[in-house]
């Protein structure tokens, strides 16, 4: 399970943010409202994320960023913002975030940038309609699946709904025989993994 802190200074926003992951099944250890809470939590917990927002006083996103850099220099730092001061725009580059997700957040775009930088082998349950079918549909993939996946052209729309521990080994390789059919245009073996919504 991928752990990440989260921190930002609208202890709503942490609240909330905190249970939308929980519910997708990635683990909030820490929780944080200003940079230098975020260096300490870092250092004490060793997350594989942080999500960190720029703009809170006292100690800032970019002071958290390059105190963490220092620490470890290959963390994963996803900055999650409404925006920044022009003035910190390069100190901020010069920091190499790894991702930087803009406020309002969608929980989608979130969650699949922490399963991507994560390299999470965790599966997961998607919702998807196919372009040719009103129906909506939901299978299990794992994140290097799902990247294909939401690629095919016959599907109209494709989202992460949330994950699934329960899922084994078999199906994975079965819905793996099932993307390669796919990518040929057959969906008839994706249509009977999958569960009708």
């Amino acid at each position: 399970m991928t752990s990440v802190i989260v921190v930002d200074d609208n202890k709503d926003i942490v609240f909330s943010m905190s249970e939308l992951l929980e519910m997708y099944g990635i683990d909030v250890v820490g929780k944080g409202y200003n940079g230098l809470e975020g260096v300490e939590l870092f250092n004490q917990l060793h997350p594989d994320i942080v999500l960190l927002d720029l703009m809170m006083p006292e100690y800032d996103g970019v002071y958290a960023l390059k105190k963490i850099r220092e620490i470890d220099p290959n963390s994963i730092i996803i900055i999650v913002t409404g925006g920044s001061p022009m003035s910190m725009n390069d100190q901020i580059e010069s920091l190499e975030p790894t991702k930087i997700v803009f406020k309002p957040v969608d929980v989608n775009i979130l969650v699949e940038s922490i399963f991507e930088e994560s390299h999470n082998l965790m599966p997961f349950k998607i919702q998807y309609v196919f372009k040719d079918d009103p129906k909506s549909y939901t299978c299990i993939l794992t994140y290097d699946q799902y990247k294909n996946f939401k690629e095919l052209p016959v599907l109209q729309e494709c989202r992460i709904i949330k994950n699934d521990e329960k899922n084994v080994e078999a199906y994975k390789n079965e819905m793996q025989e099932a993307l390669d059919l796919a990518a040929k245009n057959d969906v008839s073996h994706i249509q009977k993994l999958s569960q009708l919504v």
